[in-house]
């Protein structure tokens, strides 16, 4: 059988369907956990506005933003399939922060991801490049720190809970030479690059808040005036989530969709920490 999910506004006052796309991936995983392994399932993001629709755009072809970074299959229009939406409920417990520090245990959920979903070529040229000259052969912890509005509204971890708990990996891995770091703040980025001492990686080119623009609000980070912003935000998003799948360890933010997905879709890494 066929499904097709919709993701539609988990309320009135938000300004478009689902959350941010990290957490639009999360939200896809949980619905693939209501399928058999013989069901495919279609992502329905053009119905209602998303996180990364850029209006009055087509990008590839689509004004379904999520066919802007994955190939999937495909419902004809007399074909027979049964529809949900974004809200349906949680087969995987997101405020549950041990039930992600186990890759293993998510092996027949990744299958199904990537059954019914492919990066597009483009991504995982970026994807390849990226790990082929920066990765590969290097022993390497990945770490997201998530900060910004969630450290303005939520009681997260700062910064220094995060250098903390790095030199305490480091201490018990001497064979880590060196971090992949994802993370919404350039600021964070600068303040562990000063305290840690092995070499720190990441995308230097990214859309961050920083002293001048701080993303202290939730929707601060999807104002721009860069270029198909809200389409990029989507790439960069994709770009952290699978180079930390690719690490060989990882060090969870505090409460994010990136490091989340990151550890279900896991290529390589061996354990996973929290602070």
């Amino acid at each position: 059988m066929k499904y097709k999910l919709e993701f539609v506004k988990i309320g009135e006052n938000f300004k478009f369907a689902g959350v941010g796309f990290a957490g639009n991936i999360f939200i896809t995983l949980n619905a693939l956990m209501y399928l058999s392994e013989d069901d495919l399932m279609f992502v329905d993001m053009e119905t209602n506005e998303c996180v990364c629709s850029e209006k009055n755009v087509d990008i590839f072809n689509t004004k379904n933003c999520w066919e802007y970074y994955f190939e999937q299959t495909k419902i004809d229009k007399d074909e027979e399939h049964i529809k949900f939406n974004s809200l349906l409920g949680a087969k995987i417990h997101y405020d549950n922060k041990d039930f992600f520090m186990y890759p293993e245990n998510f092996i027949s959920l990744k299958n199904k991801f990537y059954k019914n979903f492919k990066l597009k070529d483009y991504l995982q040229n970026l994807l390849n490049n990226f790990y082929e000259t920066n990765i590969k052969n290097k022993i390497t912890l990945g770490v997201q720190v998530r900060l910004t509005d969630m450290k303005h509204y939520h009681n997260v971890s700062p910064v220094e809970n995060y250098i903390n708990k790095i030199n305490n990996i480091l201490s018990e891995r001497p064979e880590i030479v060196q971090i992949f770091l994802a993370s919404d703040d350039s600021m964070a980025i600068e303040e562990i690059k000063k305290n840690i001492k092995i070499p720190i990686i990441y995308y230097k080119d990214m859309f961050r808040a920083d002293e001048k623009s701080p993303h202290l609000h939730p929707y601060d980070r999807f104002e721009s005036n860069r270029e198909l912003h809200l389409y990029n935000l989507g790439v960069e998003c994709i770009q952290e989530i699978f180079t930390l799948s690719k690490c060989d360890y990882m060090l969870k933010a505090d409460v994010s969709s990136v490091s989340i997905v990151a550890s279900i879709l896991s290529e390589n890494i061996k354990k996973v920490y929290k602070l």
